[in-house]
């Protein structure tokens, strides 16, 4: 049998490989928020991405955890995910509203997102301008940055988190959609 090893006060099942590998044993996916809240805010993306590859857990069926793990994390400690991989979460779970599946909007959308000027072209984005003015005015080891605004077209919106998670009215946008003729500079944060 394969090396595994635990957290005592981790839920029944959850457990990591000799590689460091997040695995469920059992068949009930619906205990995902209690393990992601046993391994941190911060691992969480290591363990939807290790759950959902290794076949344990299935976004199409509960699509509202791509969301939660996405709002959850603030930094990633340990294995990170890149966009790429986000993206296809997100396009596995399908649209989400506050985490249910819900069509999306059928017009564009306004958003803005406050940011240093290489990071414009994030997935994190808001409906309003004085969120991303704060997001812009912190300095997170990037400098102060500037407001940017973009006309998403309902394609390239992944999710919607609304205001009574973090307060941010976040949509997750599919950065493939993001560029120089699609992202303008809204304005700077002196």
């Amino acid at each position: 049998m394969p090396l595994r090893t635990r957290a005592p006060f981790w839920v029944d099942g959850l457990y990591q490989d000799e590689n460091g590998y997040y695995g469920f044993d059992g068949e009930d996916a619906e205990t995902f928020s209690a393990a992601h809240g046993h391994v941190g805010r911060n691992n969480g993306p290591a363990l939807l991405f290790d759950l959902t590859y290794n076949g344990v857990l299935d976004v199409e069926q509960h699509p509202g955890v791509v969301a939660e793990t996405w709002t959850m994390a603030e930094f990633s400690a340990g294995k990170l995910l890149d966009t790429a991989e986000w993206v296809e979460l997100f396009e596995t779970a399908g649209y989400t509203h506050n985490g249910q599946p819900s069509p999306r909007p059928k017009q564009p959308v306004t958003l803005y997102r406050g940011c240093a000027p290489e990071r414009r072209f994030g997935m994190s984005w808001t409906t309003h301008v004085d969120r991303a003015r704060w997001f812009a005015d912190r300095n997170l080891g990037h400098g102060t940055g500037n407001v940017y605004v973009y006309q998403a077209e309902p394609f390239a919106l992944l999710a919607f988190i609304d205001e009574s998670g973090r307060g941010e009215a976040e949509y997750v946008i599919d950065p493939a959609y993001l560029s120089d003729d699609t992202v303008e500079l809204l304005e700077m944060i002196p």
